[in-house]
């Protein structure tokens, strides 16, 4: 019987979590030198509830990105629960408090991050609504979790859109 990942929003000791984002940090610039790279999810957004691990994007234009993709799938484990297209590419790194980065093409169809991360910081209604979320979904599902969340994000960024 297949196991379910549960989403389940839990305290991480700062400081562990300060010596585990400048260590992915300095290993992303080491590697990608030249590439936008940001902290972005639930902990690059005071006041925000989530699992309390580490996630970075890396935004490179169209024309790095399988460049980039083979630089990170020789560095790092690709997150194989997550999609996987020629504009997105998702990796795990171990550590004890959970890293993921996000590769996308910039301004691509899956470079949403850095819109909600601002929107997030902007908006306290948006990030008293995503925490209700994150909340409502403690200790449940994993991937329907993410489902919610996605449709949440694309909502939001939608009512700024328009």
């Amino acid at each position: 019987m297949k196991s379910t990942d549960i989403f389940q929003i839990r305290e991480v000791d700062s400081e562990l979590l300060e010596r585990e984002r400048n260590h992915v940090i300095h290993l992303l610039r080491r590697i990608l030198p030249a590439t936008a790279i940001m902290e972005v999810g639930s902990t690059a957004v005071q006041g925000v509830v989530g699992k309390q691990d580490l996630d970075f994007l890396v935004q490179v234009p169209r024309g790095r990105f399988q460049r980039t993709r083979d630089i990170l799938d020789r560095t790092f484990e690709r997150n194989d629960r997550q999609h996987s297209d020629h504009g997105f590419q998702g990796y795990r790194l171990p550590s004890a408090v959970g890293v993921a980065i996000q590769l996308t093409v910039k301004s691509g169809r899956h470079d949403v991050f850095e819109r909600f991360l601002k929107l997030l910081r902007a908006d306290p209604e948006v990030r008293r609504a995503y925490n209700d979320l994150k909340l409502n979904w403690n200790l449940r599902s994993m991937n329907d979790y993410r489902a919610a969340k996605g449709e949440f994000i694309e909502k939001a960024l939608k009512k700024i859109e328009t």
